[in-house]
């Protein structure tokens, strides 16, 4: 419950444009902090931040979380995303998503929404995490937990169900991999129906118009 409430105010400090942290100072070098190799999703296949920072992994202590998934999906429609991560203890955060669908293709595309997320592609799939790469501290150091907001535009008709993978990563800065938790989440979405686009002649205009 107390994480739930950590992530609830930090998604709504950050949307409501209330997030204050210091995002510009110079940070040192830590492990991966500017962006995390790719393919640490906990897709089928791939590996977690557990790999590096691998102090334990769903402890139950803290969590990973991926906000605003459409339970239905519209093909082509873009939807604005929150990944989210929190721990009782830690003051420095990663996270890394992908999308994709039931045969392991990627499913849509990312774009990011701030300076503190970017976006990498290997192997034809894409993935989005935290930066430090655009002049802001993707890592949000310091803090008592981070959400990061990114665009993912929903494949064409006929992509099926899609699956949501984000690791995340809890440290605790002291620019080492030791003493680091991570954390997996999913969450899917079923494809809707594609917009309906009705075409119209001038015949049809005439009898709206006589």
């Amino acid at each position: 419950m107390k994480r739930r409430a950590t992530i609830a105010v930090l998604v709504l400090a950050l949307v409501t444009g209330g997030f204050s942290l210091d995002l510009t100072r110079p940070m040192s070098v830590g492990a991966k902090a500017s962006m995390p190799d790719p393919g640490l999703t906990g897709a089928p296949s791939q590996g977690t931040c557990f790999t590096c920072h691998n102090a334990g992994l769903n402890d139950g202590l803290g969590a990973v979380y991926v906000f605003n998934v459409p339970a239905t999906y519209t093909p082509g429609q873009s939807y604005l995303l929150v990944a989210a991560i929190s721990r009782d203890v830690g003051s420095r955060w990663g996270f890394e998503a992908t999308a994709l669908k039931s045969g392991g293709q990627m499913a849509g595309s990312f774009s990011d929404s701030s300076n503190a997320v970017g976006e990498q592609n290997s192997l034809g799939i894409e993935y989005v995490s935290q930066t430090t790469l655009e002049g802001f501290d993707g890592t949000f150091a310091d803090s008592t937990g981070a959400a990061w907001v990114f665009k993912w535009t929903a494949p064409p008709a006929g992509a099926g169900t899609v699956t949501f993978y984000a690791a995340g990563a809890a440290c605790n800065n002291d620019n080492a991999v030791t003493g680091d938790y991570t954390y997996t989440t999913t969450a899917t979405s079923m494809e809707g129906a594609a917009t309906a686009v009705e075409s119209t002649t001038w015949g049809k205009i005439k009898q709206i118009y006589k």
